[in-house]
């Protein structure tokens, strides 16, 4: 059976202090001034590298939710690779079953059978593997307890009381349940499941085309795409009236490998941007009050926001 989606500084270098003394006493320089001399530039050094680390918590830490390298997956395609920023605040179990299947290289060679133009790419092994108690179905995580770190953005979205983001995650709330969920926008990352809600076990999806928001609080999302958005829109679609269902996938849906963590060990970090930095601020700002040359009718601004349309950006080399 398919689970479906109900069809719907360094610094340089330097020469000690006991070196330099010696070298300018020669010349008839009093090593008490070398050394002084040594000493102050060493306070230097220290004073530069204070400095950096101030930029970085200010400038960085601030605007950037640095994601855990432990947290990122990579599912390598025919066309290319796609990282994934796992969330385990928004569905702890199922973002624990999905590292594990990958560890276990349960996706390996598997296929990206449904692609729905428009809607999403679903993954998995379409059920064909042998049940087992690690591929076992999982208890529903649709909602769960509104955090202190929750940023709202827009009240009265026309899906909930109001939308935001939890570390760049893009999120609806409701302050009144003290609740929050993960928003189905182009990009996020949730497993697949039959009609009864506690069906989830393997299969996984994720957005590629407009938001399909109807799905929000009935789904169990586990994170969203880093890179990669540009390789899913490259897989072979399947015919819509199969639902998107691939029935002889090709090697061009095939999940050749997949890891946790980044691929390769260059080191390389992801970050997500927060609602805090400029950029995103300005860009809000725009979206809301039309206040650019280019638009001339602004009869109805201020205008709402769609958090889904302005999400957070991604980078591995973060911007002040």
């Amino acid at each position: 059976m398919i689970k479906n989606l109900l069809h719907s500084l360094s610094a340089p270098s330097q020469i000690s202090a006991l070196a330099v003394s010696l070298c300018v006493a020669l010349l008839g320089v009093s090593s008490v001034s070398s050394s002084a001399y040594a000493k102050e530039h060493e306070k230097s050094l220290e004073a530069a590298q204070i400095k950096e680390k101030l930029l970085l918590d200010t400038d960085i830490t601030n605007k950037w939710y640095k994601v855990p390298t432990k947290h990122t997956v990579t599912l390598e395609t025919h066309y290319g690779d796609v990282v994934i920023a796992l969330n385990p605040a928004l569905a702890p179990h199922h973002v624990k079953r999905f590292r594990k299947l990958i560890k276990t290289d349960f996706y390996q060679q598997q296929y990206f059978y449904r692609v729905v133009d428009g809607f999403v790419a679903q993954g998995g092994s379409n059920e064909s593997h042998a049940p087992s108690s690690e591929t076992s179905n999982l208890q529903a995580e649709f909602v769960i307890p509104l955090s202190s770190s929750a940023v709202v953005i827009e009240d009265n979205d026309m899906f909930a009381p109001a939308t935001g983001f939890l570390n760049g995650f893009p999120i609806g709330i409701d302050s009144a349940r003290n609740e929050m969920w993960a928003l189905h926008c182009p990009g996020t990352v949730a497993f697949a499941r039959n009609s009864e809600k506690d069906t989830a076990s393997t299969e996984f999806y994720i957005v590629i085309g407009q938001a399909p928001r109807h799905l929000d609080r009935n789904m169990s999302v586990i994170g969203r795409v880093l890179e990669g958005m540009d390789v899913l829109q490259q897989l072979p679609r399947g015919p819509i009236e199969n639902s998107g269902v691939i029935e002889v996938p090709s090697d061009n849906s095939k999940i050749k490998n997949s890891y946790v963590g980044n691929k390769d060990t260059s080191g390389k970090q992801y970050y997500i941007q927060l609602p805090s930095h400029p950029e995103f601020q300005k860009r809000m700002k725009t979206g809301q009050t039309l206040d650019n040359s280019f638009f001339h009718d602004k009869i109805y601004s201020p205008r709402p926001i769609d958090v889904c349309y302005y999400q957070t950006k991604t980078s591995s080399t973060p911007w002040n």
